[in-house]
């Protein structure tokens, strides 16, 4: 599948809010809506925390994908960390996400982006096989912890 990238601007908030939306109510991710709402603003606005991509194929808009900045001594440069990636249902097993990826990949790569790290739910074997695939590799000796100070 041939999708588009397209970075989101401010006017596009209500489709992304809608987006994340579903994607929440899918993986059960429990937020309030204010909270939400500000912090899709403030990726949409402050672009120096990170980025919120549109995911566009023939038929439209089918996703999103949210990138965050960091930085990592480890890495030797600026890094990246995937927060989101969503594809509609509809829009699912033909290969948006693995597309989406790589696009993002040569992206980061040419904003010299050093780096890309993303979560993934040891029981999602399909995601797991496609990261992997894209060139993804877990860490082994690492586990992602968090701590929430709000």
């Amino acid at each position: 599948m041939v999708v588009k990238l397209e970075r989101a601007e401010p006017h596009h908030l209500d489709a992304v809010l809608e987006l994340v939306r579903a994607f929440h109510a899918e993986e059960g991710v429990t937020l309030e809506e204010e909270r939400r709402s500000e912090a899709v603003n403030t990726l949409l606005n402050a672009r120096h925390y990170g980025y919120i991509f549109l995911i566009y194929a023939e038929e439209g808009l089918i996703g999103y994908l949210v990138v965050c900045f960091g930085y990592s001594i480890e890495f030797a440069g600026r890094d990246a960390f995937i927060d989101e990636l969503y594809v509609i249902p509809e829009a699912r097993g033909r290969g948006a996400g693995r597309a989406a990826l790589t696009e993002l990949s040569q992206t980061m790569q040419e904003n010299g982006v050093v780096a890309l790290h993303l979560e993934v739910e040891r029981s999602n074997d399909r995601a797991r096989c496609l990261y992997r695939e894209i060139g993804f590799t877990p860490r082994d000796n690492y586990g992602l912890m968090s701590l929430s100070l709000v």
